[in-house]
């Protein structure tokens, strides 16, 4: 019976972890614009981690620079916030307008399982506020 118990603790482990893994990288490719096959495929050529691929996408999308001149900077010894600080941009700021505007296209297109749902409840009023929001883009 303990083996039992110890199975099921090590399924659930691993498949919580891969759920998790799957809804950050989905979460990544809404805040850059980026497929998530896209996503993985340049993980797998960089060796960068999804963190910082998501940071090299929002500031390469914020600065009109390439995804692989942000990388390369990178690469070279450069820090993510210097990159940015480099380009007139604040990292921090970058990051969290990218959140602040995936979430709020989840909550128009439902597209975040349960998320999108909760958004239904929501009076029309606050879905025309963040509808009025859906042309601003991820620093394009």
């Amino acid at each position: 019976m303990k083996a039992l118990e110890i199975i099921m603790v090590v399924f659930i482990l691993v498949f919580g972890t891969a759920a998790s893994r799957g809804a950050d990288l989905a979460r990544i490719s809404d805040e850059t614009g980026v497929p998530v096959a896209t996503l993985q495929a340049e993980r797998a050529s960089t060796g960068l981690g999804w963190g910082e691929l998501e940071k090299a996408h929002l500031l390469a999308n914020a600065s009109g620079k390439s995804f692989d001149e942000i990388v390369a900077l990178h690469k070279g010894g450069e820090g993510w916030g210097q990159i940015a600080h480099d380009n007139g941009l604040n990292l921090g700021k970058v990051v969290s307008n990218a959140r602040q505007s995936s979430k709020e296209s989840g909550f128009i297109s439902g597209s975040h399982g349960m998320h999108g749902m909760n958004g239904m409840g929501h009076s029309t009023g606050n879905m025309g506020h963040n509808m009025g929001k859906m042309g601003h883009g991820h620093g394009r």
